[in-house]
């Protein structure tokens, strides 16, 4: 109880205080305070703040950025599967594989378990097309996963149905691990992990995304959340949210491009950390391997605070954020100020002759944010509707760049939620594993997109396209089926008539018409009676009902 009370009136590090959006979609926070909203301490700090601005001093960005690919690799001819193992590496599929096959004989040491006599191990090619089957189920979806074996030819996939049986889906789905079980901690032993199950993934991919990629000078830290609904020690309950309960996840995305380079699962408070608030720490952590090289940081009000914005400065980093009001230190006089009434009005205050200053700006309401890039004599035009009409006014440069450049994290969601992959599951464990292979799917896009100079004839290369593409070459020619292709053909390599799924070979009619397949292929006139029935053309019986259906 004493830690709950500590959580709920510390404004510095408690997420209740955040009110939800607002009816413009906005995650600014607006709206009256009252007396008690208003932390008695802040007054004390208000001496520092004033409007007689000192120049500020700023730091150039000279790093080179964008993808950092390996030697040899072709960008003329690198298919997006190429992509894709640049970030979810071939080591990593190994090891999936070899995880699978020892949770299966694991779980058979087990006492009282009955030994299933339908499992085989698994390979790497049987791995690549499960992979490939459940990011082919979130561009098609449905229901249940039975129904894309369904024998009504309106709902099954043909690809999936001819790649692997659903019993064999089904039992990669009940004994796919991507850890050593075995060596799992219990609780409360020394090592316990709450990711165990997920860990060996997380450590590959953030390695993989930081190695490939250097960020551009500005940078957007926000929350992603994955809905998960079941049982869970650290999920998260966010009324104003899309997704209301899952598992929330910080990441760190490059502004410009969306490219997520680090990202941090919140496992809630930990051994009761409560130093600078959670905002505090959570950036901090997400930007320790770029300080000092002078980068612009853009988070919303949730992270937003003086003690940050000062560290983050002493760390060779800009900062530019929303705040709210109540924060400490924040200048009163910016609170609610008398003169800043109309539209486009604003007042900004600097803190000392440091480089943070504190802006105010009257849009449809009072917006606030404190920044240490923005140069207080710097104005920039916005323009805004009004009914029919078009509004000119002139905002902070605080508020241009943050709009401008706080999205890169949404923008990464957008991608990532458009196509889910995976199936509902009751292990938490398995929603992060198919988020942490969305997500190198979207970085592969964007490398893809960044660099790529393959010829596609095509004018547009969407998201939807680099899916497709990329799950045909990761089936390849595998196909898990008792019926296999091969077995079926004859010794010219053509399917026999009697593996002939849905074409029928009848007689059409009682005149004779010529054969399609010799009139078409062979230039030679032959008539016959027979044909295919479902088709409805002419077929003779010299073979050309096989060599027609295998064209």
């Amino acid at each position: 109880m004493a830690d709950y009370l500590d959580q709920l009136f510390d404004s510095d590090s408690d997420e209740s205080e955040f009110s939800g959006f607002s009816e413009f979609d906005s995650d600014i926070e607006v709206g009256d305070l009252s007396d008690d909203d208003i932390i008695p301490d802040a007054e004390a700090a208000d001496d520092n703040w004033t409007d007689d601005f000192s120049p500020l001093r700023f730091d150039e960005f000279n790093e080179q950025p964008g993808a950092r690919l390996p030697d040899g690799f072709d960008v003329d001819t690198a298919t997006p599967m190429d992509y894709f193992w640049l970030l979810f590496s071939p080591q990593l599929l190994r090891s999936i594989v070899a995880h699978t096959n020892g949770y299966f004989a694991w779980k058979m040491a087990q006492p009282d378990i009955p030994t299933d006599l339908r499992w085989q191990d698994t390979t790497e090619e049987e791995m690549r097309a499960f992979l490939a089957i459940n990011i082919l189920m979130g561009i098609n979806q449905l229901p249940n996963a039975e129904m894309f074996w369904s024998s009504n030819p309106f709902i099954n996939n043909a690809g999936i149905t001819n790649t692997m049986t659903c019993n064999r889906f089904q039992k990669l789905v009940q004994y796919f691990h991507v850890a050593d079980r075995s060596t799992e901690p219990g609780r409360g032993e020394p090592g316990y992990d709450k990711l165990f199950k997920v860990r060996p993934v997380m450590e590959s991919v953030s390695r993989t995304f930081q190695d490939i990629y250097t960020l551009n000078k500005e940078v957007s830290i926000d929350e992603a959340m994955i809905a998960f609904t079941g049982r869970l020690s650290f999920r998260q309950c966010m009324p104003a949210k899309p997704i209301k309960r899952g598992i929330k996840v910080w990441m760190l995305c490059d502004a410009r491009t969306a490219f997520l380079a680090r990202f941090e699962v919140n496992l809630g408070r930990q051994k009761n950390q409560t130093e600078h608030g959670l905002g505090h720490n959570v950036v901090m952590r997400l930007v320790d391997h770029i300080y000092h090289s002078f980068r612009w940081l853009f988070f919303d009000n949730f992270f937003t605070g003086i003690p940050l914005m000062k560290e983050l400065l002493e760390k060779g980093l800009y900062a530019c954020g929303t705040v709210r009001v109540n924060r400490k230190g924040f200048p009163s006089q910016l609170k609610k100020p008398a003169e800043v009434r109309q539209r486009g009005d604003f007042k900004i205050m600097q803190l000392g002759d440091t480089n943070l200053t504190a802006t105010v700006w009257k849009d449809k309401r009072l917006v606030h944010h404190l920044s240490t890039l923005s140069d207080p004599t710097v104005t920039l035009p916005v323009q805004r509707r009004c009914g029919a009409n078009v509004m000119q006014l002139q905002s902070p440069h605080s508020v241009n760049v943050y709009n401008m450049y706080m999205g890169g994290v949404d923008l990464h969601d957008q991608y990532r939620a458009k196509y889910d992959v995976g199936r509902c599951s009751k292990k938490y464990w398995r929603y992060l594993f198919w988020f942490l292979l969305n997500c190198c799917i979207v970085n592969a896009f964007i490398l893809y997109k960044l660099t790529s100079r393959r010829r596609i004839g095509r004018k547009r290369f969407i998201p939807l396209d680099f899916r497709l593409e990329l799950v045909r070459e990761l089936v390849g020619g595998y196909c898990k089926r008792k019926r296999a292709a091969p077995e079926g053909r004859g010794r010219d390599g053509l399917v026999e008539q009697i593996n002939m799924g849905g074409h029928v070979m009848s007689r059409l009619s009682d005149k004779t018409k010529t054969c399609k397949y010799h009139t078409r292929y062979l230039k030679q006139r032959k008539e016959t009676k027979l044909g295919c029935a479902t088709c409805g053309v002419h077929l003779c019986q010299d073979g050309c009902f096989a060599r027609y259906h295998n064209l």
